[in-house]
């Protein structure tokens, strides 16, 4: 099940009526069952493995927090009774049981999601006589890495477990988050999503208006680009056309991708629930460091705290980089420790991506241009001393701009080609043989007419009008700050839509990208 069928549309109108229908103290019960009527429909057997999650994080968070709870009862009962070396020896007692515990609840969730989704992979590249064909349940990646992410902030302690299971089954499971994001956190989403929100009709005019937003991306750019892209991306390698590819790709990636963080952050919003977004006007970004900060951000950020600081504030990796400095001072080579770190969590993000040599090959690509943007570093900053007013010029802001796109789009060239040598050839292509007037014959034989060029052009432009308008603040709060402008959006996205949209012979509204993950 998408966003964009009305098997899905249904279920959220017959939800909305039912949840301002109810009581307040039992509207997160409408909610939750809302999830698992969605989850059924999507796959009965997907059922067992999201309930698998469910309660083995849960348990494990409550015994992590019980056992928290009794260390301290018995460091104030004991304090004055016990020397500190004993009080020390029960603590690190318990904190061995607590890491049991979590590293056992650990390996059942990412044993789970690392069979389902990578068993297949490895058998191929071990080269195996058999194969497998297991299901992945939808949106295992993300409700995985969620429930993850809430158990290691239960065993720091930043905040206590979730008594109430079925409040914790909703954290879990909450349906518009689950096709494709965003990663949320609990004590942040737990804020709206449990307490029952009041009935708002400019609220809920907001999330149509989203709503309707992120379809209008996804049918009339996202799905009509299908036809734009593919049949170039059959058309051999000259720099033209890998250039065409790049573009087309990233433009058909960001309004597929956002288009669904939209449509979800506004069901969502029709319930009063805040999911965190995800995405800042990443197109816009000056470096590649910015750009990960502005796209993807609720996945960026989870992979920052729970794998990079980690492993970079570890006992071991501290200890090499005291040895390195002691041995080499401040340079290169001091610095291993943290470029470790660094290629280790953009592997882990690779492969969280997918089950393939060319999504552990993006994620490594990613890691090394931002080591050498890091180890650059202070050539720019002697560079921009040197011209000191450049930096502030537009001219020159436009220039990191695109550049930082096409870097991006280079480094997608992994996404568009299946293998390291096909990414190779298309890569070289650029530069040994562009050959722009191949473009003159390749373009005809797309079979889209002059008008769909415009339909896209035309969106992409309104995108980038908002995107802009956006970095003043909120669009809708700024400007549709009325309910007749509110409502009026609402009712022309949707008429927009209709008109525009990637329907008809030929057209397929097709599943979001970040669906297989």
């Amino acid at each position: 099940m998408i966003f964009l069928s009305s098997g899905f549309l249904l279920l959220v109108g017959a939800l909305l009526i039912i949840y301002y229908v109810l009581p307040k103290r039992f509207r997160y019960l409408t909610l939750l069952a809302g999830s698992v009527v969605f989850y059924a429909l999507a796959g009965k057997r997907y059922l067992p493995f999201l309930g698998v999650t469910i309660v083995s994080v849960y348990a494990t968070a409550r015994l992590l927090g019980r056992s928290q709870d009794r260390q301290k009862q018995y460091v104030t009962e004991h304090k004055k009774d016990l020397s500190k070396e004993a009080l020390a020896a029960y603590k690190k007692g318990e904190g061995k049981k607590r890491t049991a515990m979590f590293l056992a609840c650990l390996l059942i969730n990412l044993g789970l999601l690392g069979a389902l989704k990578y068993t297949g992979f490895l058998l191929s590249a071990l080269r195996a006589p058999w194969e497998v064909h297991w299901v992945l349940p939808l949106g295992i990646s993300f409700y995985t890495f969620q429930s993850i992410g809430y158990l290691i902030d239960v065993k720091r302690g930043k905040y206590p477990p979730e008594r109430n299971f079925l409040k914790y089954a909703l954290f879990a499971s909450f349906f518009p988050q689950m096709i494709q994001g965003p990663i949320s956190r609990c004590d942040m989403l737990s804020k709206t999503l449990y307490e029952g929100a009041d009935f708002d009709l400019d609220r809920i005019g907001r999330g149509l208006v989203r709503i309707a937003w992120g379809a209008a991306k996804k049918l009339i750019v996202a799905d009509r680009l299908i036809r734009f892209a593919l049949p170039v991306f059959g058309s051999g390698y000259t720099g033209s056309l890998v250039l065409l590819q790049m573009v087309l790709y990233a433009m058909r990636l960001y309004a597929d991708f956002t288009g669904g963080i939209d449509m979800a952050l506004g069901v969502g919003e029709l319930f009063g629930v805040i999911l965190p977004e995800n995405f800042d006007r990443p197109y816009l970004s000056k470096s590649i460091e910015e750009y990960w900060t502005r796209w993807h951000m609720t996945m960026g950020s989870w992979f920052r705290d729970y794998v990079f600081y980690p492993l970079n504030v570890s006992k071991p990796f501290l200890k090499w980089t005291k040895a390195l400095r002691t041995r080499f001072g401040n340079g290169f080579l001091s610095r291993l420790p943290l470029y470790t770190a660094t290629l280790v969590t953009w592997l882990a993000t690779g492969v969280w991506h997918g089950a393939g040599w060319n999504y552990a090959l993006w994620g490594l690509t990613n890691g090394v241009v931002i080591i050498l943007s890091l180890t650059l570093k202070p050539l720019y900053e002697r560079f921009h001393r040197r011209f000191p007013g450049l930096k502030a010029t537009r001219g020159y802001g436009a220039f990191e701009i695109v550049r930082t796109f096409l870097l991006m789009c280079l480094i997608r060239l992994w996404d568009i080609y299946p293998t390291p040598w096909h990414v190779w050839s298309a890569f070289s292509s650029l530069f040994v043989n562009f050959r722009s007037g191949v473009l003159g014959s390749i373009l005809p034989e797309l079979s889209v007419g002059t008008g769909d060029w415009i339909v896209v052009l035309a969106m992409t432009a309104l995108m980038l009008f908002v995107s802009l308008k956006k970095g003043e603040g909120s669009f809708r709060t700024k400007y549709l700050n009325t309910s007749v402008r509110l409502w009026t959006a609402a009712a022309l996205l949707l008429i927009l839509t209709l008109l525009l949209g990637a329907y008809g012979p030929g057209y397929t509204a097709s599943d979001f990208i970040y669906g297989q993950f």
